[in-house]
């Protein structure tokens, strides 16, 4: 790489923000295996565990006194990120990044409002719009196949609450926090500057038309990203195994010790879905009224593709 002090300043920032559990691991993957092609089109991705080594997400939530005087904590924050992305830059002044913690830890997903810290995390990325165009990019997710993996999700870096997985959703499914509060925090956070919403039901189909949005930029030929084994959906009785660990686990440990238990999980029907039939109906209902009310109040910010049935 190219130091950093001979790099052009940069022209433009391309920040997918997440969401967990929304195909990011794919997204990611993929371009960073095509990252020298991308420079090639004068766009610089920079691969997930780069930005996760600098701790991005960390500098993004860190209590800043400065940030009490508006001016002067702007140009400090867009001062911090830029040397923090600095050295993994490779030279183009369209830098593209993906990493889903700036939003929140995942953690964070099940919390009601979800992700309490997005909006003070996307207005200091905002900072990065005095010197340079920034567009954010956001996928989401249908809520009873999103819910039941956001928990899951947990139990590799927390132990459970006590009522397991319903005690951890019960806020969330009373009230009425969702992917259009989330939003409209995020447009609030970062007035003026361009959101651009998928549906992870829209990936798996559309990926590549997603990945070029994300880019700026056509692609060429894509490798195949095979999702590791523990990234599947566990069975119930891995959900089971991993929730009765001991609590009191160093989270390095419990990390390693769920991806182990899914991972030796057989494949079978004994896939973890806690929702009911009606249940999963009420939930796919309110993410459409989410969808709607995003589209009615947010214009042109929802991508949209052939229409494809949500997967049972």
């Amino acid at each position: 790489m190219r130091a950093a002090d001979a790099l052009p300043p940069v022209r433009q920032w391309r920040i997918h923000l997440g969401a967990h559990k929304t195909a990011t691991s794919h997204l990611q993957e993929t371009l960073a295996a095509v990252r020298y092609e991308l420079v090639g089109q004068g766009v610089d991705f920079i691969p997930n565990p780069l930005v996760r080594q600098r701790n991005l997400a960390r500098t993004l939530s860190q209590r800043r006194s400065v940030a009490r005087l508006p001016i002067v904590g702007r140009a400090c924050m867009r001062a911090t990120i830029e040397l923090v992305v600095a050295p993994l830059r490779t030279g183009p002044e369209v830098v593209a990044l993906s990493e889903e913690n700036i939003v929140g830890v995942p953690e964070h997903m099940l919390r009601v409002p979800s992700y309490p810290q997005a909006e003070r995390n996307v207005a200091r990325l905002a900072s990065l719009a005095r010197r340079a165009e920034v567009v954010f990019f956001l996928s989401i997710r249908s809520y009873d196949t999103l819910l039941p993996s956001a928990y899951v999700e947990t139990l590799k870096h927390a132990p459970p609450s006590p009522g397991g997985f319903r005690e951890a959703v019960a806020e969330l499914l009373a009230g009425s926090s969702g992917w259009f509060d989330l939003v409209s925090r995020i447009r609030a956070a970062a007035p003026g500057i361009p959101l651009r919403i998928w549906r992870q039901e829209d990936y798996r189909a559309n990926a590549r038309a997603i990945m070029e949005t994300v880019c700026g930029c056509a692609l060429g030929s894509l490798p195949e990203i095979s999702d590791p084994t523990w990234t599947r959906s566990p069975s119930a009785g891995a959900v089971a195994t991993a929730e009765a660990l001991p609590r009191d686990l160093r989270r390095a440990e419990r990390l390693m010790r769920v991806r182990e238990i899914f991972a030796a999980a057989e494949p079978g029907d004994d896939r973890f879905r806690p929702f009911g039939t009606a249940e999963r109906q009420r939930l796919r209902a309110r993410y459409e009224e989410d969808l709607e009310r995003i589209e009615r109040t947010y214009p042109d910010v929802l991508m949209h593709f052939e229409p494809r049935e949500l997967v049972a």
